[in-house]
């Protein structure tokens, strides 16, 4: 093995790592941060990130995942293990209905339905074909859809913090089609209210870009717009930063979106660290 294939397989070691395991509770716990699904591999747990005050989200409470409609036997036997309470929905009718989610029985369903700019893979092809989109014009789509999260949809994200501020929630999965937009952005709010940093909360963001594969259709289609469609279904800086700007720009801070829109203040965000962090030891 020589010298540049060392240290590429020391990266990829070292990544695999970071990613998979940490320790946390009282005791020595490894816990898997994605891969639990097979059905839905952007499945994935936001334990093990750090907060402040020495502070870490819990593992096993709260999961993000993309569409639920293609588990197995063995995914839904998982999840009735994993003691899944609630599934938040963001789908918009037509993703719900075109694929139903399969789930254990007695899990608690909340639909809260966001349709930014149709963008189903159908629609996606449609628009691609009549405007003749280009990448440009897809980046810049994207980045309107993520500011339209905060300037449109302010009542589903209100709801769904009030999902999470009932502890007999948990645990709760969350999720639209992709997991990456709407639930991405679900998942950076969230963090957020637990005084994660972005930095981290990026990252969080980036990581939909390991599990994350582009419908079948990318390779049905002439190449021009099958590249389109795998930068749509792509994470980019870019996207939740514009929702993250479009904030800054309206509010002033986080926080204050937070309280303001959402009624997300100091009390209910010291609730939900109550619920969702724990000691770093």
């Amino acid at each position: 093995m020589n010298t540049k294939n060392r240290k590429s397989f020391k990266l990829f070691a070292a990544v695999c790592l970071a990613v998979q395991f940490v320790f946390c509770c009282h005791k020595p716990v490894s816990h898997q941060r994605a891969g639990m699904m097979e059905g839905a591999p952007n499945f994935r747990d936001l334990g093990g990130y750090r907060s402040g005050e020495g502070k870490q989200t819990v593992w096993g409470k709260v999961f993000r995942t993309q569409a639920l409609d293609r588990l197995n036997d063995r995914d839904v036997e998982k999840m009735r293990k994993m003691g899944i309470k609630t599934v938040i929905d963001f789908r918009d009718d037509d993703e719900a209905e075109k694929a139903p989610s399969r789930l254990p029985e007695g899990v608690n369903r909340v639909r809260l339905p966001i349709a930014v700019g149709n963008n189903t893979s159908d629609s996606a092809r449609q628009m691609m074909q009549s405007l003749q989109f280009d990448s440009l014009q897809c980046i810049h789509f994207m980045e309107d859809a993520n500011r339209q999260f905060v300037t449109d949809f302010s009542a589903q994200y209100k709801a769904f913090f009030g999902v999470l501020l009932r502890e007999e929630s948990y645990p709760v999965v969350f999720h639209c089609t992709a997991g990456k937009d709407r639930t991405g952005f679900a998942a950076a709010i969230l963090l957020s209210a637990l005084d994660v940093d972005w930095d981290t909360v990026m990252k969080d963001y980036m990581l939909t870009g390991n599990y994350l594969k582009p419908p079948r259709l990318a390779s049905q289609m002439p190449g021009q717009f099958a590249s389109v469609l795998r930068l749509m279904w792509s994470v980019q800086p870019s996207f939740l930063n514009a929702a993250r700007d479009e904030i800054m720009r309206r509010y002033g801070s986080m926080d204050a979106y937070l309280e303001k829109e959402l009624q997300v203040g100091k009390a209910e965000k010291e609730k939900l660290k109550r619920c969702l962090l724990q000691s770093n030891d």
